[in-house]
């Protein structure tokens, strides 16, 4: 099995963890690449998502040799074996750890800002990274993840080699893998595309997840305070829609009576496009649309480009914000209106030809936000960037 990206790993991934949904959860992604893989398993399971930074503790006189990590909230695990083997006296891993915890504060703050960490205490701790090539990392952050209180740890990742099960045995309580190939060189040859994730992409996903998150608890709290199942409404009338665009096409989907720009509503692909006159001007063709996900592309041309004839960043953007404006259309309730209220890009490959394919598919629907992530892919299939937008849902307004 080879996975086309980071996203489709972690879906096809969160299916195996679909038993632990409704379980209290704590999805960590290794970063960087495991942020990608662990975003889908989080919104599959309903679960809070963050990241599980770790620091390896080298031996000073050889830093490849792991004597320890640590992680967040003064976690910190020894080898004592190695430290016994190695010589190396307290003073010299407290001027090692000195070191480490300076670059993992750094990193937390990068990834993470201000806010807190997801607690791990009495919890389940479902560790997500793009695969396990030698399994250090993922072993010092199941220690770590156990050193903070988590109840069980749960490793989960889409390749391995045949022998991880065994070599994580003791620092895992379960391993989920997909694929275990006799034949192991690296993890990025069972990728169609695994080209570098950025900072940027994994805060970006962290942001997102943290209001799908937030959300879901806020229709959780609305549906105990009035007794009324409320989220249960909400889901069947966005069942009902898929439905209707399954059987007739996106005509049937269409339920809003305006976009944003206040244009009136279509039944066609033709007149979804038209209802955004810049995205009909800008040359955009509207492939499919339905809730689930609208397809769409630009062909490169020279009055789009910047300079050496490069595809410019906004027209990519743009692509990218109308077809997510247009799948935020599409699930929204009788009546509503929509409106981008953040977005965050991350670009990956410049375009020098040819056309940008983006697809763009709900990460959560909700009652007063809807969050929406566009994959961009060039002609030959390789990712050129991801868009993350957060639209408001507007009720009532004229």
């Amino acid at each position: 099995m080879r996975f086309h990206d980071r996203s489709d790993a972690g879906r096809q991934l969160a299916s195996r963890l679909l038993p632990l949904r409704g379980e209290d959860v704590v999805v960590l992604g290794l970063p960087r690449g495991g942020v990608a893989v662990a975003a889908e398993v989080a919104r599959a399971l309903s679960a809070p998502l963050d990241v599980i930074l770790v620091r390896k503790l080298g031996v000073p006189v050889q830093p490849e040799l792991g004597m320890g990590a640590i992680g967040e909230g003064d976690a910190r695990v020894i080898n004592a074996d190695v430290v016994r083997y190695a010589g190396v006296s307290e003073a010299e891993i407290t001027a090692v750890e000195r070191r480490e915890r300076f670059e993992l504060e750094r990193r937390i703050k990068r990834f993470r800002g201000d806010t807190p960490r997801e607690p791990l205490a009495g919890r389940i701790a479902v560790l997500v990274d793009d695969g396990i090539a030698t399994g250090s990392t993922a072993r010092a952050a199941c220690q770590v993840a156990r050193a903070q209180g988590a109840a069980r740890v749960v490793l989960a990742v889409p390749v391995a080699p045949p022998s991880s099960e065994a070599a994580l045995a003791g620092d895992a309580d379960e391993l989920v893998c997909l694929e275990t190939p006799h034949r192991f060189l690296a993890i990025g040859e069972w990728y169609e595309d695994f080209s570098q994730t950025r900072d940027e992409e994994v805060v970006s996903l962290l942001r997102a997840a943290r209001a799908r998150y937030a959300e879901r608890e806020q229709e959780e709290r609305v549906t105990e305070g009035s007794g009324a199942d409320a989220g249960a409404v909400h889901d069947a009338a966005h069942e009902e829609k898929a439905a209707s665009a399954d059987a007739g096409g996106p005509a049937e989907a269409l339920t809003s009576e305006e976009t944003a720009s206040g244009a009136s509503g279509g039944g066609s692909l033709a007149e979804l496009v038209a209802m955004m006159p810049f995205t009909a001007g800008l040359g955009v063709v509207l492939d499919a649309a339905a809730p689930d996900e609208v397809r769409g592309r630009l062909a490169w041309a020279p009055e789009l480009c910047t300079t050496g004839g490069l595809l410019h960043g906004g027209a990519l953007m743009a692509l990218a914000d109308s077809l997510g404006g247009i799948c935020a259309f599409l699930n929204l309730p009788p009546g509503a209106r929509t409106a981008t209220t953040s977005s965050a890009t991350v670009f990956t490959r410049a375009v020098r030809d040819g056309e940008v394919t983006a697809v763009a598919r709900p990460l959560h629907v909700g009652r007063t936000v809807i969050v929406v992530q566009t994959d961009l892919s060039d002609s030959t299939g390789r990712r050129v960037g991801q868009v993350t937008q957060t639209q408001a849902v507007l009720i009532g307004t004229g």
